[in-house]
């Protein structure tokens, strides 16, 4: 199966903000300062806390947001070329044939350790922080979208 796509930038934007979202240690921080903010409120109304002591947690909580949500996904895209890249693919039973303007490469499926999809794309990771985005639009039917997921089960553990 052949596919060939360009990235859209909002689409990217969206797919990098969903890998920060699932990522168990920035949900656990985010929880725990979202907390945090909810008993110094508390402790703001009853007067066991002050006011810069409160101002203090809901700027914390505004960088975090600030940060996973607007700086980290727009850094990544502007630093990789892939995404302003026109895309090839083709893949088979060995692995994944990934074609930019600069070449192509094999990528084994052995090198995938698990994948994920969403409504938009589908995140082939190589380990925690690398992943490979492909569009699910780039995919001409419902049938070939299957058939890829059914193979990524096969050969991505």
């Amino acid at each position: 199966m052949f596919l060939s796509f360009c990235y859209d930038k909002a689409d990217v934007i969206q797919a990098l903000r969903h890998h920060f979202r699932s990522k168990p240690e920035i949900r656990v921080f985010g929880i725990i300062l979202f907390i945090l903010l909810i008993f110094a409120c508390g402790g703001a109304i009853s007067g066991l806390v002050s006011a810069p002591a409160l101002a203090g947690v809901a700027i914390m909580l505004a960088i975090l947001v600030l940060a996973f949500w607007w700086l980290l996904p727009y850094s990544i895209y502007n630093r990789a070329a892939t995404f302003r890249d026109s895309i090839h693919l083709r893949f088979n039973e060995d692995g994944l044939f990934i074609g930019t303007s600069s070449g192509e490469r094999l990528v084994l499926w052995k090198q995938f350790h698990r994948y994920a999809r969403t409504d938009q794309f589908i995140f082939l990771y190589r380990n925690n922080q690398s992943f490979f985005l492909i569009p699910v639009k780039a995919f001409q039917s419902l049938g070939d979208l299957e058939d890829f997921t059914r193979m990524l089960k096969e050969k991505v553990s």
